[in-house]
């Protein structure tokens, strides 16, 4: 049963990393679709590698949209930098973190299970 209800907008943490914690804004329809817009693009340039490069387009903008502030993330002298979609893709080059934003907030997003949804 869907169950109706306020969704929240209050941002939440999430530990991708040691160290490294990001807050983001929960899911809306236009962040997904926004995400859609980005793997779609990737799959009209049809190569190969496609269907990789989708998802990964997916993941990205996803997290351009929802990461508004972190912690533990810094330039290349440690100094802390705030999030810019530039260095949240640079965040996202880095696999245990991508991966990290994948399993904690794109794919609950996806099944429903952080609405408690199913």
């Amino acid at each position: 049963m869907l169950k109706l209800d306020v969704i929240s907008e209050t941002p939440v943490d999430l530990d991708l990393l040691s160290g490294v914690r990001v807050t983001v804004r929960p899911i809306t329809v236009a962040a997904m679709l926004l995400a859609r817009a980005a793997a779609a693009e990737v799959l009209r340039a049809a190569d190969d590698d496609a269907t990789i490069a989708a998802g990964e387009a997916f993941t990205r903008a996803l997290a351009r949209h929802a990461i508004v502030s972190w912690d533990g993330v810094g330039d290349k002298d440690g100094t802390p930098v705030k999030p810019t979609p530039e260095r949240i893709d640079q965040l996202m080059d880095h696999w245990p973190a991508f991966d990290a934003f994948d399993r904690l907030y794109v794919g609950p997003a996806l099944t429903g299970f952080d609405e408690k949804n199913v």
